[in-house]
Formats: structure tokens, sequence, C-alpha cells
């Protein structure tokens, strides 16, 4: 654990996991700016400077530097540099039967699967519009760094990312590929977040690098980075597990551990603020609540009718609430709203939703509270919102954590009966819907966080 702390507090990285962009790319022969939201104040703007001058972008009106990469506009930027490096177009088609023939990136699609950079999601199906995670960018610019006869410097030792092994088996010799040649690096908290997904900035950056890397020899004698599938993988076997998933007991901390703390949650935990804002006790913690507020509605845009949180008054995105506060641990507990719908529709919204915090404040620490049970007197129980269902949703969240490098406190079995339902003692609502809490529960949610701190935040 000292070594992994020591890993995380060595780590100088600007808002994103790339690194800083070269003097070479910084767009000085006059690239005409086609796109309504980028502009040259953004931390990314001479990344897409830079691949404009060089052709690799699309056209379009606007880039969405926010949005999550897709499979096919990474594949189209490869690509793209493809050409400019002259290289020559597919000479067969693709089986994928969804990119027709008269789709405009169909000729990248072909010389991707043909050149073995990019593989369906199955044998006829190649998923365009499917977000790319971290993990598979790298395997995909190391197999293009491969299949271009690329020699990538080593500017940096191989090195373990806290959440190194959370990296699937198949990206791993990548993922330490591009973190040695400099085409990625990790968060200042010492994550990699191999699942999560990479935005359309963060890969233009990446792009850049690359493009840099193909343009340039290596000096006489430097150090090269070995493309070859499983080069690093021997490394993983001395690595150390990484600090996420269950939270177990231990010692409990003072207050200020919760003043850079932001809790994102519904009408529960806004009996959690309201019981917090009369007693301090967590601090100066920071609220970012709203009744009725799920992972689904969180994702719709803000207007004067949509359910999203207020911060100093104004109604905003979850996210840019997170921004706007300057929190750097997230607490979220969402899903009661919306695992009606579904336990896997439920869970996937609140990967997306956290994956846009991470997008907008990449060096926050996502800690996922346990949605609590329902009392055995609730009216609002269905088929489909139960207490089975929600401890099937809060396994999935917590195998999801372990996943994605993030932390898991489940507060529920501080406020469960024997039986598993939500104590009578602790619930304000009892005989209604039976989901909310009592002030005595409410310092038991609180005694249960300070006590279930990990340890690596302490």
């Amino acid at each position: 654990m000292k070594k992994m702390a020591a890993r995380a507090a060595a780590l100088i990285l600007a808002a994103s996991m790339i690194l800083p962009v070269s003097a070479k790319q910084a767009g000085k022969t006059g690239w005409k700016n086609p796109y309504s939201d980028v502009t040259a104040t953004q931390w990314s703007y001479s990344y897409i400077a830079r691949l404009g001058e060089a052709g690799i972008l699309p056209e379009a009106s606007a880039f969405r530097p926010t949005a999550q990469e897709t499979r096919l506009e990474l594949v189209a930027g490869l690509y793209a540099m493809h050409l400019a490096l002259g290289g020559k177009a597919a000479s067969s088609d693709a089986p994928f039967t969804d990119v027709p023939k008269d789709h405009a990136d169909y000729a990248a699609v072909c010389w991707a699967y043909e050149s073995g950079v990019v593989n369906g999601v199955s044998a006829t199906s190649f998923n365009p519009n499917g977000s790319i995670s971290r993990q598979d960018a790298c395997t995909m610019l190391i197999r293009f760094a491969r299949v271009e006869k690329l020699q990538l410097t080593a500017v940096a030792d191989a090195s373990q990312f806290l959440d190194s092994l959370n990296i699937r088996q198949y990206a791993r010799s990548a993922v330490t590929a591009c973190q040695m040649s400099g085409l990625v690096n990790g968060y200042s908290n010492g994550c990699f977040r191999p699942a999560g997904y990479i935005t359309r900035q963060e890969c233009a950056a990446v792009l850049c690098r690359l493009l840099d890397a193909a343009e340039t020899t290596p000096a006489a004698g430097s150090l090269t980075v070995n493309l070859a599938d499983g080069a690093y993988d021997s490394l993983y076997n001395s690595y150390e597990a990484p600090p996420s998933g269950l939270v177990e007991k231990s010692d409990a901390v003072d207050l200020s551990y919760f003043d850079d703390a932001v809790f994102i949650g519904d009408s529960v935990s806004l009996m959690l603020q309201y019981y917090c804002a009369a007693t301090k006790a967590l601090g100066n913690a920071q609220f970012l609540c709203a009744g009725s507020l799920s992972a689904t509605n969180a994702l719709w845009n803000v207007s004067s009718a949509s359910v999203h949180p207020s911060y100093q008054g104004k109604k905003m995105l979850v996210e840019d609430g997170v921004a706007a506060c300057g929190a750097k641990k997230v607490y979220i507990m969402l899903g009661v709203n919306n695992i009606g719908y579904g336990v896997d529709y439920a869970a996937k919204d609140m990967v997306t939703l956290i994956d846009r915090i991470l997008a907008k404040c990449p060096d926050v620490t996502i800690l996922v509270e346990s949605v609590t049970p329902m009392a055995s007197s609730s009216t609002i129980v269905t088929d489909s919102l139960n207490n089975s269902k929600i401890q099937q949703y809060n396994d999935k969240m917590q195998s999801i954590c372990e996943e994605r490098g993030w932390y898991f406190i489940n507060v529920a079995e501080s406020v469960k009966d024997q039986n598993g339902y939500l104590a009578s003692a602790y619930c304000s609502d009892n005989n209604s819907m039976g989901i909310h809490f009592t002030n005595a529960a409410c310092q038991v949610w609180v005694d249960y966080l300070k006590t279930h701190a990990p340890a690596a935040l302490k």
C-alpha cells in the first residue's frame, strides 16, 4: 500500500489522463477552427488544431469535446492518420452488417478489420456507436503502431497504476506500452480507470502524441517500447491489488475528512442533508440532492421541469455541480427511483452518470453508497421494485465498483432489521413509501460513514 501511495503522490498531471501537448503540436499553420464548441482557451485546443492541420478530423460544425469517443470515431481517426502517413486503403470488405457499404467511414472499418487494428463485437457486428474504454483505446493504438511499423521511444519505466489489476488481460501490455511511450498516463489519484470511457478531446490528445511518434525517428541508442502482444504481461504478476470495491470497517475518521466530500442522492439523501445542516454531523460536507433524482433523469437536459440538484441556488447537471463545488470525494446513492425499470438498466445509467462526472472532474474519487432497503410496511412494493431487486442492484454496483476501481460503501447493512427490511424505528414514513429516514437513522448513517472510510483516503 505504501508503494502505491507513493506512486499516487508522484503523479503530477493536468486535468486529463494525457501528457501535455508538445511544442510541435501547438497549431502554427493558421488552422481555421470549424467547431462551434471548441475555443482557444480549452486545454485540448492545441491537440484538436494539430489534428485539424493534418487532415485527420472529420468535417463537422461541432467537435463534442466532452462526449464519449465511439469505436467508429477512433477507427476513422486512425484510418485518416494511416492515409496521411502514406498508407493504402483496404483491399477487401468487412463482414459487419451494422456499417453499410455506403457509410462515409466504411473504408475505415474495412481497413481496421483487414489490418487487425480492431475486431468486431461479434462475427457480423462492429457496434460503431459503442463508446470505447481507455483500455480498448490503448489496445487499438498499439495495434496501429505495430501495423504501421512505428517505433515508440520509451520516455518512462513501466509503472503500476493503483488499478492496474483491473485492466483486462488482453489490454495489459498495450496499456503499459502506451504508458511507457507517453501516449497516456494516469490521473492524479494514481488510477488509470481502464474500463472508463475516453472522451473526444482526450482521444484527440492521444492521437496527437501518436502522430508525433509516427513522424519522429528515435535517437540512436534510445530505448523503444516493445509492441508485441503480451510483451509486458509478466509485470502484472508483481502488482498489488487496488484499494477499491467494498470498504471494510476501520477506526473512525474525524470530521475534516468530509471537508472535500459531496453527497449526491435522491429524497433519501435529502434527509441526511437536512440532518447534517442542523447538526453539522458531517462537518463541511456538501450535498447535491433532489427529490425523485435518479441516474436516469440526471442524464436529461436541465429545464424548469427537470429533476436536477441545485448548487448555490442554481439548478444544474450533477457533473457541473461536482465541478462547481470543488469536491474531491464523491459519495453517490441513486437507484430507488429507477430500479423499477430493471436492475441492469439502472446500473447502466449509474455508470454513465459517474463517467460523466469523471469526464468533467477526472481527479475525484468515486464512492458508491448502497441503496437502502424498504420497510416491511411499504406501500410502493411491486414485482419490479422490492428489497430483492434493491439487493440485486447493490450486488451489481459492488461488482462494477471492483471492476472500475471505485469504492462501495454498504450503508444498507447499518439500517436493516434481521429480515432485511428498513428497521421500523429508522423509517419516517412507515405504512406509506417506507424508504425515508428518521434522525436516528441519519445518525447511524453518519457513524457508518465515519467508520467506513477507505484507508487510501485518510
